[in-house]
């Protein structure tokens, strides 16, 4: 049972990330990037509010509220950041199986240097083999597929519009 406690969130995680990404992609482009977010925090909102009610069987919010730091709100900063990055990424053209996944590795290299620096994490050489997997695929993702010899185009990158 311990185990299945331990993947749950990862799994929530997961399948939240990919509806998230498929939401934020079918974006309309002609849709005002901030009037849109608005509306997406007003649902989620909701949402959390519902699930505080459920979970603390109706319990007093405000006196939650007092309980919480800056990081609260840092947090929901952030979340605006990363909200309008991947919906300027996709309108930027980035392809949904690329862009995130770009993004994702640079994270997590970043992530795992800071991991090590600030709160001493441990870093064996099989992570150090993983980091170096990671940034071999960020190169192998980025790199422009080139054209057969003779061809009039030049290389072009990864796009839906040239897999088409």
């Amino acid at each position: 049972m311990e185990s299945i406690l331990f993947y749950v969130p990862l799994a929530i995680g997961v399948l939240g990330n990919i509806l998230y990404n498929i939401f934020a992609k079918s974006t309309p482009e002609n849709a005002n990037t901030f009037a849109s977010l608005t509306l997406t925090y007003a649902a989620g909102m909701a949402a959390t509010f519902i699930l505080y009610m459920v979970t603390s069987g109706g319990g007093n919010i405000v006196a939650e509220f007092a309980k919480a730091n800056w990081a609260s709100y840092a947090l929901g900063l952030c979340i605006v950041g990363c909200d309008v990055a991947i919906i300027l990424l996709y309108r930027a053209g980035w392809d949904l199986s690329v862009g995130t996944l770009v993004g994702n590795i640079s994270l997590s290299l970043c992530l795992a240097v800071i991991g090590v620096i600030f709160w001493h994490e441990s870093l064996g050489p099989i992570k150090i083999v993983g980091i170096l997997v990671c940034i071999a695929g960020l190169y192998i993702v980025n790199r422009p597929e080139k054209t057969t010899v003779g061809s009039a185009e030049q290389a072009q990158p990864q796009s839906a519009e040239s897999e088409v």
